[in-house]
């Protein structure tokens, strides 16, 4: 077989082929929300729970620490099969059950079928599995700060939303921005999740491509590579790993460079 010059084709197909740029633009967008999305609310659920542990007062503290670092502790794959199989399932699942025969007498969720509920269960359950982090980089940060400055500010009248803002938020920035930074490198390529629990699916219609409306662009990439329905395309997975490989080492350029910014606190 006599071997053929491709060049550039493969990356210029992407935006050519409305069978393929149409799908592509929609993963690719998706795949910037549900990275943004997933560090947005681990953080949010992850900070709110580090506050509370924070609070010497509190009784237990060790009982619930324990309790809320339990998602983490357990192997991420078995959490996807567990949220999969006993939750989202739409006939048998604990969530639809109670829809339909509890007290909200509901019609079933079509968790994997229905592109809008399927990528809400893909945010839940990155969620679940990703706050722990949060919240154990969180409490740290916290303990770290000192209880002078808390001082000061209650003696200058100081309420408890403008400690928070004014020195809890900036100094706990310092330390946990590089940390979402990567946090959000991490859900853009986060494969397992996606794979286990949706399969990149439900499909999106008129596609030549086997593109899904929860893929992401490294599903996808390896949909491509292993999965197509036209063979194995691996020249035009390569292209999609190659954009993915500047896009990531974009985004945390300026991430990196935007988070530099919180040092300033500490001069």
């Amino acid at each position: 077989i006599r071997d053929r010059y491709v060049g550039t084709k493969n990356f210029s197909q992407i935006f050519t082929d409305p069978t393929i740029s149409g799908p592509f633009m929609k993963i690719f967008l998706w795949n910037f929300t549900y990275a943004a999305l997933s560090v947005l609310f681990t953080f949010v659920i992850g900070l709110s729970f580090a506050l509370v542990l924070n609070n010497n007062s509190l009784r237990g503290r060790s009982l619930y620490r324990t309790l809320l670092i339990i998602p983490w502790a357990i192997p991420a794959f078995i959490s996807v099969l567990i949220w999969k199989n006993g939750f989202f399932n739409e006939t048998y699942g604990i969530i639809n059950k109670f829809i339909v025969s509890g007290l909200l007498n509901k019609e079933a969720i079509q968790w994997m079928t229905n592109p809008f509920w399927a990528k809400i269960a893909v945010l839940i359950v990155n969620t679940w599995l990703g706050f722990p982090y949060m919240m154990t980089v969180s409490l740290g940060a916290l303990q770290s700060i000192p209880d002078e400055l808390y001082e000061a500010a209650s003696i200058d009248g100081a309420s408890k939303n403008q400690r928070f803002w004014k020195i809890t938020f900036p100094l706990l920035m310092t330390t946990v921005a590089p940390l979402l930074v990567g946090s959000f490198a991490f859900n853009f390529n986060n494969f397992v999740n996606i794979y286990l629990l949706t399969g990149g699916g439900p499909a999106i219609p008129n596609t030549s491509t086997p593109a899904g409306a929860t893929d992401i662009l490294i599903s996808y990439t390896y949909k491509l590579a292993f999965e197509a329905g036209r063979g194995q395309d691996f020249g035009f997975a390569s292209a999609i790993s190659i954009l993915i490989f500047f896009i990531v080492a974009g985004i945390s350029l300026v991430n990196f460079r935007i988070s530099g910014s919180f040092e300033e606190v500490n001069r």
